[in-house]
């Protein structure tokens, strides 16, 4: 009920209730391959863990429907060996109207990178690639990773940041050396909180990488910001605190909304993902909460609109 009230404060001016409206920039889809090359390797399967699931556009469909989610971009979920693994996404964008492109993981340090990034790139479903942790710490030491990351820059391609505090100094460092570069940070920089509370560490880390222009925030993941088992609280208030630090460092025209489905089910329901912002962005007016929930994805990662669903 709360979201539909809020549902119906955003589209008031739109006079449509029906409204497809939601980008969602996060969501991890899996083919059977991938799983089975994981359980080959020792991972466990767990009907609790998507990350052990197999999950395709078919399995998302309802939930997108439901909440009024236009198309999703998906993001990487692979480990490093199973860069071919890309293709089962791109397989998927190609016969399905949900998926409006695909953030990949690749390694830069290959040399084989380029034709394989050439080869992606010509799907037309390539909008970027991710990178992990001390993965990007690697790449700023690589000469042939940097060359790369000049490459996706000049393309207009977009880098999603997977990385904790620890890495803060080198998110810097790459949106210094590489101004024209669209980078993204995902989960709200991994935002935690402790006893209900955020730290100030993080909230310096914020505040000092929305400096920098062409760095955007995604909020992402939301209820596990809260630090807990399931469930997670499912209030706006527990969450504002977070919410109110990112809108107020990165501005109307640099957060991005992204579901993380389904491992946000890890912590509770993804309904309540998609209710808390909308609650949070309702009060800013219709404009603002399509920028977050929509154009600016469309924007920054250079989503076509003809592969958005209406």
């Amino acid at each position: 009920m709360k979201r539909i009230l809020v549902l119906l404060t955003i589209l008031c001016t739109t006079g449509n209730a029906g409204d497809l409206y939601i980008i969602d920039t996060h969501t991890h889809f899996k083919g059977e391959e991938q799983i089975k090359r994981q359980i080959e390797r020792g991972q466990k399967k767990d009907s609790k863990n998507t990350l052990t699931q197999v999950v395709t556009a078919v399995d998302y469909r309802e939930l997108a429907d439901r909440l009024s989610i236009a198309a999703t971009l998906v993001v990487e979920a692979i480990d490093h060996p199973d860069v071919d693994l890309n293709a089962s996404i791109f397989d998927q964008a190609k016969n399905s109207d949900l998926i409006c492109g695909y953030v990949a993981r690749e390694n830069l340090s290959d040399p084989e990178f380029a034709e394989r990034y050439e080869e992606w790139k010509a799907t037309g479903y390539l909008n970027g690639f991710r990178f992990r942790r001390e993965e990007l710490t690697g790449y700023l030491g690589d000469e042939l990773a940097r060359e790369n990351i000049t490459r996706l820059a000049k393309d207009g391609m977009v880098v999603d940041l997977l990385i904790t505090l620890d890495q803060h100094p080198d998110a810097l460092t790459l949106a210094t050396d590489y101004p024209d570069l669209k980078i993204v940070i995902n989960h709200a920089y991994g935002a935690r909180m402790t006893d209900g509370q955020i730290s100030d560490e993080w909230k310096k880390a914020v505040s000092e990488t929305s400096q920098h222009p062409n760095v955007h925030m995604k909020i992402s993941s939301i209820l596990n910001f809260a630090g807990v088992a399931k469930p997670a609280p499912n209030d706006l208030d527990h969450y504002r605190e977070i919410l109110d630090h990112c809108y107020d460092s990165f501005g109307e025209d640099r957060v991005i909304f992204g579901t993380n489905w389904g491992v946000c089910t890890h912590w509770g329901s993804v309904d309540d993902v998609v209710r808390i912002v909308e609650e949070f962005l309702a009060p800013k007016g219709e404009v603002i909460t399509r920028k977050a929930m929509r154009d600016n994805a469309m924007r920054v990662y250079g989503i076509s609109p003809e592969k958005v669903r209406k």
